[in-house]
């Protein structure tokens, strides 16, 4: 099969989830084997920088260099294992050395094969308001609907103060919960994306009624199916 090859570290316990998801699904299908992965681990905090101060030139070069690591280390494809660098994805594709398996089409393919139409966006502030998720869903005629400034804020505390450095807390999911109520309920959703891939450490669908789109599973789901048609 492909070796897998992966842009880490952003932040580092969505790379763990990353890695523990793929082995694991993957002896779904051959027990007692493991997939070939490679992981490049960068530094969260540094890129987050990037992302905020809107350099997305440092952000890119930061990528591309990870990219010609991973495949130097045997890579036959890679993916970033966050939704906000996906800001720079475009660009990145047509630079990078290696195939790259992008988050948000494999989320659009996910909410299309349910054919629902109104989709609520959690994230960063940068994914919540960058556009980039919302153009590719608008390109499929998918409603993208984004919480309000205030509760952007919110959601970006939780993520970059909290959930990024693995703190977790019935106070901050109480939050997460009361603001996909209120954006449910005002725009009649029919399913919510966890736009940043820390957020299913603290959401999940047993929580939430309408579809959760966890953004890391489906990821996965995608990466393994291009790396087992190697």
């Amino acid at each position: 099969m492909k070796k897998i090859g992966l842009i880490g570290g952003m932040g580092p316990v969505s790379t763990i989830d990353y890695y523990q998801q793929l082995v694991t699904k993957f002896q779904q299908v051959h027990p007692n084997a493991c997939p070939p992965i490679v992981i490049d681990s960068l530094d969260v905090f540094e890129l987050l920088k990037l992302e905020e101060t809107g350099d997305k030139q440092a952000l890119l070069q930061e990528l591309l260099t990870s990219l010609n690591n991973l495949k130097n280390a045997g890579a036959s494809f890679a993916a970033l294992t966050a939704n906000t660098p996906h800001m720079v994805f475009t660009e990145l594709a047509s630079a990078s050395p290696l195939p790259l398996i992008s988050i948000v089409d494999s989320t659009l393919t996910a909410i299309k094969k349910n054919k629902q139409k109104n989709i609520g966006l959690l994230g960063t502030k940068m994914t919540m308001e960058l556009g980039f998720y919302q153009k590719r869903l608008q390109s499929a005629g998918i409603n993208p609907v984004t919480p309000s400034a205030e509760q952007i804020n919110t959601i970006h505390q939780i993520i970059s103060k909290e959930l990024e450095v693995g703190i977790v807390t019935t106070q901050s999911k109480q939050k997460l919960l009361e603001i996909i109520k209120k954006m449910s309920s005002k725009n009649n959703l029919d399913g919510v994306i966890l736009g940043c891939t820390e957020l299913p450490l603290i959401l999940s669908q047993k929580d939430i009624t309408i579809t959760v789109y966890d953004t890391v599973s489906i990821h996965v789901a995608d990466i393994l199916n291009t790396a087992l048609q190697g």
